[in-house]
């Protein structure tokens, strides 16, 4: 589920997005909205993609289906899977905690689930900065679970507490992506505030924000909230091959890692609430920005669900079948770009981010203009 820097094989099947230096900002988004025709004519790209400054949208569009298969096109309140981008809400909900005085972040992980107390020294920071050490459910589940069963958040802990697989490395020696952390903040969160997981992400989350096409969803629901939800599906290689179903899995029972649908509308909504300190101060939530520190001093590019691209830049990658989610905010121009698809391979995606980061990158401040 981590952004990644590999040759890829869509590249191919995917046009640059070419820009003038003179162009104006008119101009370039002008040229962004002929990209994403010609992406979506080609069947490389399903999906929506929002850019806003300050809230305020500059270029807004959905192509293609939230349904291949029943052909039900996608509307501003198709609900994505998030994927990893889901570890932001996550670190938020453990911030909300924290700010009631229900935990710390240096507390230790067995204050909160003692089943897991042999894992000794890993408080919630090295959880929320991947510095913990603890291994990849995902590497243990497929050597050590029935894939015809769900894998649920209780399944995991009693797995973790049965095989006891060894930590990577001491916690905080060194980084070390790991969706197992944020399944467990999960859980914290739901332990500690004595609700589920869904519940406490709606009602403390996205009920404030009118959120309304966003929710805590994945196969240990009871049903669906959600009023729109997008379908993945994939074409194997990257090419026109058939659509294939491509949605969720045995994993898929799990919170906290990911597991969060939003819109691509309602994540504009997020953006604006972090940026004007809706559910906590923003002068709080900057920790959330601050990138995290080793043992010997160093430190790791990632705060609480962010990945720090530069002081003022961050963002977040999430892959999940064949969702892709794409968050990218400038923290000084307020900028905002959200990019979601349901049509895999996420390596196609991943080729379109590459081109999205410099055209972020070459909004200025002025001249703005909404289009689409």
């Amino acid at each position: 589920m981590t952004f990644g820097e590999t040759p890829n094989p869509c590249r191919r099947n995917i046009p640059r997005l070419e820009l003038s230096g003179a162009a104006s900002q008119v101009q370039r988004l002008e040229r962004l909205g002929q990209w994403f025709d010609d992406l979506a004519a080609r069947e490389t790209f399903n999906g929506a993609v929002w850019i806003a400054r300050e809230g305020a949208t500059l270029f807004a569009q959905h192509y293609g289906f939230a349904d291949f298969a029943n052909g039900t096109p996608l509307t501003t309140r198709s609900s994505f899977s998030l994927a990893s981008v889901s570890k932001q809400f996550t670190g938020m909900g453990i911030l909300l905690l924290r700010q009631r005085g229900l935990l710390r972040l240096d507390d230790p992980l067995a204050k909160h689930i003692p089943e897991l107390s042999f894992y000794a020294g890993v408080t919630l920071t090295h959880l929320l900065h991947h510095t913990s050490g603890l291994p990849d459910y995902g590497e243990f589940a497929d050597r050590n679970w029935d894939p015809a069963r769900l894998l649920t958040q209780n399944d995991l802990i009693t797995l973790l507490a049965t095989l006891r697989p060894q930590p990577y490395f001491a916690p905080g020696a060194q980084y070390e992506y790991s969706n197992t952390g944020y399944a467990l903040l999960g859980e914290i969160i739901a332990r500690v505030s004595r609700t589920s997981f869904a519940a406490f992400m709606a009602t403390e989350i996205f009920d404030p924000l009118h959120m309304r096409d966003s929710a805590a969803f994945n196969l240990s629901s009871p049903s669906c909230p959600l009023r729109e939800r997008a379908f993945g599906f994939t074409r194997h290689g990257g090419g026109l091959d058939p659509v294939e179903a491509c949605d969720l899995n045995n994993l898929d029972g799990t919170f906290g890692d990911g597991g969060i649908y939003a819109s691509a509308a309602d994540l504009v909504r997020w953006d604006a609430a972090l940026r004007e300190g809706r559910l906590l101060p923003a002068d709080i939530y900057r920790e959330a920005y601050a990138p995290g520190r080793l043992n010997d001093g160093r430190t790791v590019d990632y705060g609480f669900g962010w990945e720090i691209v530069a002081p003022h830049i961050v963002k977040h990658w999430g892959e999940w079948e064949g969702f892709s989610a794409y968050v990218w905010r400038n923290l000084e121009a307020h900028t905002l770009l959200v990019l979601l698809s349901n049509l895999g391979p996420p390596a196609c995606v991943d080729a379109m981010t590459h081109d999205l980061d410099a055209f972020m990158q070459s909004l200025g401040s002025a001249d703005s203009a909404p289009v689409g």
